[in-house]
């Protein structure tokens, strides 16, 4: 055969052919859920309902209704003038868009509604994504072919692909997500920069600018790419010369690439102007979520049995340990590859969610680097190959992680691995299982309840304790009055680090309140967190007060389990608010605390 002699192409061929079982194998419904729903909901909001800014929230419920793509609609917020505003950047729209408009075009011929949502739209933008993130790997070996030769290529291909969770995004749930697509825009860059540095062109120019251009719009966090064209090719002062000559020689080349990058990142400030009248819109207005750049959670990021990128693709360690022979092998790319992976992590490592919730296996915000580290990934194998007393460790630590990687993909899928509550204790009981240890599920974190409704069930394994009770003695008639003046009781205050020192707590506020006949409804419970000034884990639970405990004292208990705090310096809160404007008495406010023992 003619593909004898190209390695290369026959992994790459058997990668998507696995790849594709894989996901026939496993086929899903409904796709256009959850974050993705956000992502995808430009498009039906301005091509079929013609309502950018989500003022008509007729059809927005009815997709809600048919389609139940989440729990809540999380992924809006509210804009300055009462518009509603996508939390998410408009980047993979753009991606999702030609697919989106085949599926239009079919939906009504096919008998199906054309509402953006049914099986047409599913299926057109599921293989859509499923082929440009493949493509991917096309782009990879390319880049690869650059550095290695043919056979070193195919095996790079193979680790990156098999050995990495960029395997269980693609070929299981996580498709649509931004990673896949932002990894084949990644491999995209760095060979449009390496073309451009070997030989100046318009085409390879404006590939980079339109590149960064995407990855910008899809996360702008990810803007930190921006550092592979201009510090590719620093390593020695003959280089830098020969850089700068190529751009002052080449200008036009320069402006070019980015006057594209602007044009594609201005489709967001468009989109924001247009719905809040500023250029500049901050959507992550919750502030129990953001960036702490000062703060990064490094350790747990890396190494942490909950979701440790070393952890669960230990193959990144190699590379990692190969940024040194980067140097020796591949200069040109040292000190873009360096200053890219420091600042990257630091910056996804400092998302306050640093696990990045549960809709992937490992670290899924370190996928599109998986481009860039299989230079210094190739460089350290290629010296441990030539030499006899690493050779063999190298191959094994290789295959073991392809093996590894393969399997816990499928315990994840399983359901064998949390998605996201995995502890050391738990991993070492299902390492290596195809099935959970009785009573294992006992090792894992807490889980959370999604909905409004908290109630503590296992006392057992936790140690009360009680940290305030207002008796209001020095009140009059020892009660305390709720009324249109007073509306709120005095609050129970602590910080989380005051309240515990385990990963998370639950609170009980309880008491007694007195409603007349004439009273509509009694005061409500408010517990939350503070974060700088900023409100977040807000619950407010109304009791209701049967008539038979009308003119009587009625007790009351509400139970409230910790958020993944921000800080352990942020403030909880915890009191009763009276929103009738009449009067009721409160007696014997008391909050407990339950500790895991």
């Amino acid at each position: 055969m003619a593909m004898n002699g190209r390695p290369s192409r026959i992994a790459l061929l058997a990668i998507i052919a696995i790849t594709l079982a894989v996901r026939c194998s496993f086929p899903q419904r409904q796709v256009l859920t959850w974050d993705v729903f956000g992502y995808y909901l430009y498009l039906p909001a301005t091509v079929i309902h013609h309502d950018v800014a989500l003022q008509d929230g007729a059809w927005l419920e009815e997709v809600m209704t048919t389609y139940t793509p989440s729990a809540t609609l999380y992924q809006l917020v509210d804009g300055p003038d009462g518009n509603r505003v996508i939390k998410y950047s408009s980047g993979m729209a753009v991606l999702y868009a030609p697919f989106f408009l085949v599926a239009h075009g079919l939906a009504g011929p096919l008998g199906h509604p054309a509402d953006g949502f049914s099986p047409p739209y599913q299926l057109s933008i599921t293989i859509g994504c499923l082929a440009f993130a493949l493509f991917g790997l096309v782009l990879l070996r390319k880049v690869l072919l650059h550095f290695f030769d043919d056979r070193w290529s195919a095996a790079l291909l193979f680790l990156i692909a098999l050995g990495t969770n960029w395997f269980q995004l693609v070929a299981w749930d996580g498709t649509l997500l931004t990673h896949p697509a932002l990894f084949t825009l990644y491999a995209l860059l760095l060979l449009a920069t390496i073309r451009w540095h070997q030989t100046p062109s318009w085409r390879w120019a404006l590939a980079i600018g339109a590149s960064l251009g995407l990855i910008a719009l899809i996360r702008p966090s990810e803007l930190v790419a921006a550092v592979v064209p201009l510090l590719w090719g620093l390593h020695d002062a003959s280089a830098r010369r020969a850089k700068w000559h190529a751009m002052r020689g080449n200008l036009v080349h320069v402006v070019g690439a980015v006057g594209i990058f602007l044009l594609v990142v201005s489709t967001q400030l468009l989109y924001w102007h247009a719905t809040t009248g500023e250029w500049i819109f901050y959507s992550y207005v919750n502030p129990g979520e953001g960036f702490d750049l000062d703060n990064p959670h490094l350790r747990p990021f890396l190494v942490s049995f909950r979701k440790g990128w070393f952890i669960y693709t230990p193959l990144m360690l190699l590379a990692i340990v190969g940024i040194p022979w980067l140097w020796r092998r591949i200069p040109k790319a040292f000190w873009a590859i360096l200053v890219f992976l420091i600042v990257d992590v630091w910056i996804v490592s400092s998302w306050s969610c640093w696990w990045y919730a549960g809709g992937s296996f490992s670290s899924r915000s370190m996928v599109p680097a998986y481009i860039l580290l299989a230079l210094p990934l190739g460089a350290v194998l290629q010296w441990a190959w030539e030499r006899r007393s690493t050779r063999m460790l190298a191959l094994c630590f290789s295959v073991g992680c392809i093996l590894l990687n393969l399997f816990q993909t499928w315990q994840w899928s399983a359901g064998i691995l949390s998605k996201e509550r995995m502890t050391k204790a738990y991993y070492k009981a299902v390492f290596a299982r195809t099935k959970i240890p009785t009573d294992a599920d006992r090792l894992l974190l807490v889980e959370r309840p999604l909905g409004h409704d908290e109630q503590l069930v296992e006392e057992d394994r936790y140690r009360a304790s009680e940290r305030y009770l207002a008796t209001y003695d020095e009140q009059p008639d020892s009660v305390f009055t709720l009324d249109a003046e007073h509306p709120f009781t005095p609050a129970y205050e602590s910080t989380f680090a005051d309240l515990t020192a385990k990963d998370h707590a639950w609170l009980r506020v309880s008491g007694r309140f007195f409603i007349a006949d004439d009273q509509a409804a009694a005061p409500t419970v408010v517990i939350h967190f503070e974060h700088e000034g900023g409100l977040y884990k807000y619950m407010a639970r109304d009791w209701i007060v049967p008539d038979s405990a009308r003119n009587t004292w009625t007790t009351f208990s509400v139970d409230y389990i910790t958020p993944e705090v921000r800080s352990r310096q942020d403030k909880v809160k915890a009191y009763l608010w009276y929103r009738s404007g009449a009067s009721a008495r409160v007696d014997d406010l008391r909050v407990q605390v339950y500790e895991p023992k």
